[in-house]
């Protein structure tokens, strides 16, 4: 940690030198769509001498539209605002005072005017900035049919693996909130649920490797946001859509939002039929302490599942006056499905004579239900950012599986044996927060708050077998066990924010007591921690011309869940069991990052030096019970370290062509000590994503994008690689209020994960593939009206993460 604050402090007296340069002259204003009256994030804009054209300074507008032009010499201007998808604005000013304030610059888009007048104005489809991503789900021809996994795959530094786990930077542990909010369907299931969550549900995903001490410091490499459509347009408008994919895969969804006045009703709903098949297989070689091979034991698998979800949001936001307003909103998600597994396990002696032959099948209907509500009052003090609000949020799931197992044995014969297992799965959470912002001057402001996070998880797991004798299934005390948990996260915070000319700063502070407790009901036994950490973070800016320069540091955390610290086992199958570890201790992270942002007219390009430091880090490990069983369980490791590279490109060369090609390059090294393995273990290992939007014509575009993984470090083993191609085609008609697209997933069938796992007692390999080649045709409609809104009205900024 000495290197990264010398860092820090180098960074610190580099710039002091600007602080006492001479006061010269600063140009503000903020950037609107005229018809909207909404902020135009990362518009251009451009600071001309009238005289002789030279072009003196270049920025971007920030998430609520502002821009500010340092270090100008009085004298006469051209300031030209310009966006993609609207006409530019050339406006001549005079500067002739230190701070001169533009006011409010408004921006038409290329609109076609019929009958009435529509605005049709096109987003980027990802803006990159140094501290953030934000991808623009309505602008991917994949979110027509896809879910949130495959809009995922398209974002850099996140990666989707063939189990739709999610990682960030390399990590799965990444904090994925929905609507800045933590949910329970972002738990134990969430690799299924955002495989199953249709994306043309989602407006946009942003991506915060750092974030300030605002935000709740949990995930090691940082949070990823997923934001629902909750549309602001004034009018009504509504879209409806319908798809069809091979192999009876169908989704499908209508919104709807009414603005008019002091209202905004918005709604949606949104259906997802899918079919899924699995096939993999497992080999291990068994050692005795000599490290000679005793036996070998290979696993055939088929997995069928066919899962169905629902999600539906209403929602309404009502402003009282100029200065206060308040909203509510509700969502609904429900999913089910039915897994049919087949397992044939072939056992073998030192010799690989067969020794026994058995196949494991598994009926298995699940369902997950999770509704959620948001409360919440905002206050607009008469200075522009001067606010407060306060919101409410309550979310339930609950998450049911009945395992209906059977083993037919070939070798040696014998009779089925049946048994079953029971999940239940209830987790309740509840979030209160209230924020402060007060501008200090212009060019500072402070933020304070207070976050209350209270999670209660019932989790009871309920075994029985079948008695051939009373011809009945019995209740297996082994087997069945419950476990409750509760967790209570009190947090207070404060960041300030300052710039002077060409430097910025933002320092944050997050104090935290948490309170845990676990109640081994089956045991009659309590878990009880409690602990109070301080999370401080800081962000330091420097502007050259038209680029910046940014050194972030934040401390993180990554707290084990109710699943985590369970430590009653879950019976997988006779062979494999899974428990959590209620010894784990929290992940501790220290988060450096150095990044650059060189960009043109056409060109953007943003490399990122980054550093993680965790102590304390969760890993799987795989333990014998006996000969034959293995618990799978968690532990903590001495330390992991992680060094990367992230590069970032987009252009726009052509009227015709956008693109963004990323890439991730990092040095990750295990010290597996606390856990057996004296040799520190390290990799060097890639990521790569690409994505390219073609304009054929005034009504249809092509899109292609792909993803690459290389091969990942574990602490007993390393997954391989891999790569993925996928490709759409729009075609818009009836004045673009039509849409038909086609869609396809993994065009070379290539989507398939293969691992190796080596310990002192086993060598184990295992292959697994799913049917990830998915055609989709898919049409949409949208209709309804659009008016202007009255000149009164306040501009609703978008303050979301």
């Amino acid at each position: 940690m000495r290197k990264q604050f010398f860092y820090i402090s180098i960074l610190i007296l580099f710039s002091e030198s600007l602080f006492s340069q001479e006061k010269t002259n600063t140009v503000t204003g903020i950037v609107i769509d005229k018809f909207s009256k909404q902020p135009i994030e990362f518009a251009s804009i451009q600071l001309i001498r009238k005289d002789d054209s030279t072009v003196i300074s270049t920025t971007l507008t920030d998430k609520k539209g502002k821009f500010i032009i340092n270090k100008i010499s009085g004298g006469n201007y051209i300031l030209r605002s310009s966006f993609i998808g609207y006409e530019n604005n050339r406006l001549e000013i005079t500067v002739s005072q230190q701070n001169h304030n533009i006011g409010t610059i408004e921006i038409t888009t290329t609109a076609t005017k019929m009958n009435e007048v529509v605005v049709s104005a096109k987003k980027s489809l990802l803006n990159t900035g140094i501290d953030r991503k934000v991808y623009n789900v309505s602008q991917d021809i994949m979110a027509q049919n896809g879910s949130a996994s495959d809009i995922l795959k398209n974002i850099p530094s996140v990666e989707v693996d063939i189990d739709g786990q999610v990682l960030l930077r390399g990590s799965s542990d990444v904090m994925i909130l929905i609507n800045g909010k933590p949910s329970p369907l972002m738990g134990k299931t969430r690799a299924d649920v955002l495989q199953q969550l249709p994306a043309n549900s989602i407006e946009r995903i942003e991506v915060i490797t750092n974030p300030s001490a605002k935000y709740r410091p949990d995930g090691t490499s940082g949070i990823i946001n997923i934001v629902l459509k909750k549309n602001i347009k004034y009018g009504w408008n509504s879209t409806v859509s319908a798809n069809a994919g091979n192999v009876n895969r169908y989704s499908g969804g209508i919104n709807f939002n009414f603005k008019k006045g002091k209202w905004n009703l918005f709604s949606n709903y949104n259906f997802r039929q899918d079919r899924r098949l699995r096939t993999g297989n497992l080999n291990r070689e068994y050692f005795d302490s000599t490290k000679t091979i005793k036996s070998y034991y290979t696993e055939i698998n088929t997995s069928h599942s066919w899962p169905l979800s629902n999600f539906i949001t209403l929602g309404a936001d009502y402003s009282l006056n100029k200065s206060n307003s308040f909203g509510i909103s509700a969502n609904y998600f429900y999913r089910k499905l039915t897994k049919n597994d087949l397992s044939q396990r072939l056992f073998y002696d030192k010799n690989y004579l067969l020794t026994q032959n058995f196949n494991r099948a598994k009926y298995d209907p699940e369902s997950e239900k999770e509704k959620d509500a948001t409360i919440y009052w905002q206050h607009n003090f008469l200075k522009e950012d001067h606010e407060m609000r306060v919101e409410f949020n309550a979310a339930a799931t609950h998450d049911k599986e009945n395992h209906s197992n059977t083993n037919a044995y070939f070798f040696p014969v014998k009779l089925d044996l049946f048994d079953n297992i029971l999940l239940s799965d209830k987790d309740n959470q509840q979030e209160l927060t209230a924020e402060y912002t007060k501008p200090l001057e212009e060019d500072a402001k402070i933020e304070i708050g207070y976050e209350g996070l209270f999670n209660q998880i019932d989790l009871d797991y309920y075994g029985e077998y079948y008695d051939t004798l009373q011809r009945k299934f019995i209740k297996d005390s082994y087997k069945s066990r419950r476990f409750v948990y509760k967790a209570a996260i009190h947090a207070v915070y404060g960041v300030y924010e300052r710039e002077f000319e060409k430097f910025g700063f933002s320092a944050g502070l997050r104090a935290e007591q948490v309170f845990i407790h676990g109640n081994l009901v089956t045991k009659d036994s309590m878990i009880d921690n409690k602990y109070f950490k301080i999370y401080p973070t800081l962000h330091l800016s420097h502007k050259i011309n038209k680029n910046e320069l940014q050194l972030n540091y934040s401390k993180r955390v990554n707290r084990p869940d109710g699943d985590e610290l369970n430590p009653f086992p879950e019976y997988i199958d006779p062979y494999n069991l899974q428990a959590g570890n209620p010894k784990l201790l929290p992940e501790i992270i220290h988060s450096v990052e150095l990044g650059y942002k060189w960009q043109n007219e056409k060109y953007s390009f943003v490399p990122s030096l980054y550093y993680r430091y965790k102590k304390n880090g969760f890993t799987e490990v795989t333990l014998p019970v006996n000969d034959t069983v293995l618990l799978t369980t968690l532990q903590n490791l001495s330390n992991d370290k992680s060094l990367g590279l992230e590069l970032i490109f987009s252009a726009k060369p052509l009227k015709f062509l956008s693109a963004n090609l990323s890439s991730n390059f990092f040095y990750n090294q295990i010290d597996a000590s606390r856990i057996g393995y004296g040799v520190k273990k390290s990799i060097v290992s890639m990521s790569a994503n690409f994505n390219a939007t073609v304009t054929l014509s005034k009504n249809a575009m092509w899109q292609v994008s792909s993803n690459y993984r290389s091969a990942r470090l574990t602490p007993q083993g390393k997954s391989l690689g891999i790569f993925v191609l996928n490709s759409g085609i729009r075609h818009d008609f009836f004045k673009k209020k039509c849409s038909l697209i086609l869609t396809v997933t993994d065009i070379f069938n290539t989507l398939r994960q293969k691992t190796s796992f080596s310990s002192f007692y086993l060598n184990q390999s295992s292959f697994s593939k799913r049917d990830s080649r998915n055609i989709y045709l898919g049409i949409s409609y949208r209709f309804g009206k659009t008016i202007k809104s009255s000149d009164d009205e306040k501009l609703n900024f978008d303050d979301a993460l």
